[in-house]
């Protein structure tokens, strides 16, 4: 189940499309021919707009999409998306009035989530996790299972439709609109320089942090993982909002090096939910009765492995460049080179 750096597998190519989109800088000529620097805090803003717009417009279609028709990568994008406009709202500054506001987004997106997430799970099972089963225990009915999961992934996609045309999942949405325009208002009120130095510090603590989740992640387990991940988007999702293309091959290779992580973080937790859903729909081809304890063994067989892989990508990423080492280096809309420093 070997990821290519993304946080998951589905929808690979119309996410990344869409990441390199955003990092495209505006044309900066005026109408005389001369050109003007854009600030920190004007790219950050085009960077917000065009990250809400893509959630939107995904949003929509799959609130349009009938039962059952829309595309696995739909999910896929509209849940990363919300996740990158959290990472990068964690990261902007707000006002004294939109703190509380922040702090309602990050909940609310919880919440509007886990239908989301459901319905991807089951995608993932069906689609990669199902054909990896099949080839390591041929005792399992393919048929039967296939069936069985495709009713079950019916059945959670269906109460994904009716989550996404609620009120209230409506209301997250309105939710992140007002929260782009508080952090607006908050960038206004700060210099590039301040702006740059509150971004980096927080960068910086997000980062130790993590390092530190990551050298005692033997000594724990699933929550230590799940609360690894979590870490892991949410710098790699900011850090895409401040990357400018050519800025730093370093900070390139700091970004990429993350999604690798997070896909080795995401491998253990989709064989953790094949093992889950596979008791539900696994049957026996020679009994024809459910076998879910021997899918729970070859999702643990296949776990060990990805786990090894897991602390080989730890260890690799523990001897990089930290993130004060690499931004020292790298230039920011309306700073200078040295001034960044």
């Amino acid at each position: 189940m070997a990821r290519t750096a993304r946080p998951e597998k589905l929808g690979e190519k119309a996410s990344t499309g869409d990441a390199a989109s955003t990092s495209q800088p505006k044309d900066t000529s005026t109408s005389d021919g001369s050109t003007f620097a854009p600030t920190l805090q004007s790219e950050l803003q085009r960077v917000a707009e065009a990250w809400a717009g893509e959630m939107g417009a995904r949003a929509r279609r799959l609130t349009q999409a009938k039962a059952g028709v829309a595309a696995p990568e739909l999910i896929h994008d509209l849940r990363v998306y919300m996740r990158r406009l959290c990472a990068l709202s964690d990261l902007l500054p707000c006002t004294e009035s939109g703190c509380a506001a922040r702090r309602m987004l990050r909940k609310e997106v919880d919440w509007a989530m886990q239908p989301l997430s459901r319905a991807r799970d089951w995608d993932v099972f069906t689609i990669e996790t199902l054909p990896l089963l099949w080839e390591a225990d041929s005792d399992l009915d393919q048929d039967a299972v296939t069936k069985r999961a495709s009713a079950r992934s019916g059945i959670a996609h269906d109460e994904m439709y009716v989550h996404l045309r609620s009120a209230r999942f409506q209301g997250v949405l309105r939710l992140f609109r007002e929260r782009n325009e508080d952090s607006r208002v908050a960038m206004a009120d700060c210099s590039s320089k301040a702006l740059y130095g509150r971004i980096r510090r927080k960068f910086e603590r997000w980062e130790k942090a993590l390092r530190t989740r990551m050298t005692g992640l033997q000594k724990h387990g699933v929550r230590a993982q799940h609360q690894m991940r979590i870490k892991v988007k949410r710098v790699r999702y900011a850090n895409e909002a401040l990357r400018q293309p050519g800025a730093s091959r370093q900070l390139e290779r700091f970004v990429r090096s993350l999604g690798e992580l997070q896909a080795k973080l995401g491998d253990l937790q989709d064989l953790r939910t094949a093992a889950r859903l596979g008791r539900e729909v696994s049957v026996s081809l020679s009994t024809g009765k459910l076998t879910g304890r021997k899918t729970e063994k070859v999702c643990a067989r296949l776990l060990h492995k990805a786990e090894s892989e897991l602390r080989v990508a730890c260890r690799l990423f523990l001897r990089k460049p930290s993130f004060r080492d690499i931004w020292g280096d790298v230039a920011h809309p309306g700073l200078p080179v040295g001034e960044a420093r």
